[in-house]
């Protein structure tokens, strides 16, 4: 049995593509991160097909890049993405 590489953001699909690790560093995503990381994150979700939980954060990233004015309607689509990743998590 292959042994599991650890999450990174904006790794793509492999064998061992660490699920579980993709989905705790969503449910830990900080309010502050920084857009490049967030598109990262957001990438390694499209990318295994994990589109329904990956849509608040998209959501955050176009609002952090319209606009600074947008920080708190994006700050309430990251709890949302955290909440979707935990709820997937149990």
């Amino acid at each position: 049995m292959e042994s599991i590489r650890k999450f990174k953001a904006g790794q793509k699909y492999s064998n061992d593509f660490d699920y579980t690790g993709m989905l705790k560093a969503g449910a830990r995503v900080k309010d502050d991160a920084k857009v490049s990381n967030l598109t990262k994150l957001f990438n390694s979700f499209e990318d295994v097909n994990y589109h329904t939980e990956s849509v608040p954060l998209w959501e955050a990233i176009k609002l952090l890049e319209s606009n600074e004015d947008n920080r708190n309607e994006a700050i309430l689509k990251l709890a949302e993405f955290r909440e979707l990743c935990k709820n997937e998590l149990v």
